[in-house]
């Protein structure tokens, strides 16, 4: 069997100050088949694909876009809307390399 080329279109990226855990939310394509899914994933992968993004979208800031927002409780929300960019389709390779992917299932 081949290998199947993997890609992810980001919606969405949230994580807070007091957490070391930062949830993707996007749609995985492989083939034909697409769906939704929520990807937990920490800061090195994170700075794989704010670099990944900024090398597809040389007309944005990619660090600039993140909003951060004061939560009731004093920590602070980072977010990032995915979908203000011209390309935000990446090879789920370019930020799983050695490291597994923890998808969030309900």
């Amino acid at each position: 069997m081949g290998t199947f080329n993997q890609t992810i279109n980001i919606k969405e990226i949230i994580f807070l100050t007091a957490n070391n855990e930062i949830t993707l939310f996007g749609t995985v394509s492989r083939d034909l088949l697409s769906y939704e899914t929520q990807i937990s994933i920490n800061y090195s992968q994170l700075n794989r694909i704010i670099n990944t993004l900024q090398g597809k979208n040389e007309s944005f800031e990619i660090a600039e876009m993140f909003e951060s927002r004061s939560t009731q409780n004093g920590q602070v929300l980072f977010y990032f809307d995915g979908t203000a960019l011209n390309n935000s389709e990446i090879d789920l390779h370019n930020f799983s390399q050695n490291e597994v992917l923890r998808q969030i299932r309900a």
